[in-house]
């Protein structure tokens, strides 16, 4: 069981002071038995191929003290992160992925033994549906979860990440990583270029909702992966494009090339690197 006290709370040196402070004010929720997988409108489109399981954790440093995504502050996506979109935006959605978060810092044994128990339920579902199940560990969060991939060798698992020698040292062959793009910095698309040399399955979002006054097309030769979010059933070396989400006009108007999205100042660039592939 994960009870947890103020004493602990207090004490931990994990968590950030707001997470402290969340955590304080919220002891009762904080203790009540939870489920750590979720899901999402986009899996959900593929629903008849895969049933996908999302875990969502507060990113970067939004919760812990020391980063959940090693590669956010070179690809600038901490501000424009999923978890403040849609479902994962509203205050429950919030506060599931704030305790998961504290769970998974806090009680990582318990927490490990949950996300295996999880799993098993989930395969055994698929046994009695006929649709095998899809695991994502790294829904709003980029860590190393290998222990419980490794776990579990007849599970399917996929991640996206910003962590390039994830993918180059990647040796599990039940798990398919695609790599997040980003044009935000001089290393960012220095690493872009290298996952299209190396070619790795990519992910890049566009700064659009394909609304007349966006003013960035999505260059002809890329896929969408917004259709569904099947990563692990697309062509090696695909190169796909995602469209901005939870952003209004003003905020798309005001994006610059330096920029974790691929805007109308930097799609020049952005195409030059592509090419290389």
């Amino acid at each position: 069981m994960f009870t947890f006290t103020r004493s602990e709370i207090l004490t931990t040196s994990l968590l950030t002071d707001k997470a402290v402070t969340w955590a304080l004010d919220n002891m009762d929720y904080l203790n009540k038995p939870m489920r750590l997988f979720g899901s999402s409108q986009k899996v959900e489109k593929g629903g008849d191929k895969r049933e996908t399981y999302i875990l969502y954790l507060q990113p970067a440093g939004k919760v812990s003290k020391r980063t959940l995504c090693a590669g956010a502050a070179t690809a600038g996506c901490e501000k424009p992160c999923l978890i403040i979109s849609g479902q994962l935006g509203m205050d429950t959605g919030q506060r599931a992925a704030t305790k998961r978060t504290i769970l998974f810092l806090l009680r990582p044994e318990w927490f490990k033994a949950q996300l295996l128990r999880e799993i098993d339920k989930a395969e055994k579902r698929a046994t009695r549906t006929g649709i095998p199940a899809l695991f994502r560990l790294n829904g709003t969060s980029d860590v190393d979860f290998s222990e419980v991939i490794s776990a579990r060798p007849a599970s399917e698992f996929y991640d996206y990440s910003k962590v390039l020698a994830r993918l180059r040292k990647n040796t599990l062959p039940n798990y398919d990583i695609t790599y997040s793009g980003s044009m935000y910095s001089t290393a960012s698309k220095k690493a872009l270029g290298k996952a299209v040399v190396r070619g790795h399955k990519i992910a890049v979002a566009f700064n659009t909702k394909c609304l007349k006054s966006d003013n960035v097309a999505v260059p002809e030769g890329l896929v969408s992966f917004d259709k569904n979010d099947l990563r692990p059933l697309d062509a090696p070396g695909s190169i796909g494009y995602l469209y901005r989400k939870g952003s209004n006009k003003a905020q798309r108007a005001a994006e610059g090339a330096q920029s974790f999205f691929v805007t109308a100042d930097n799609v020049t660039e952005f195409n030059n690197i592509i090419a290389k592939g």
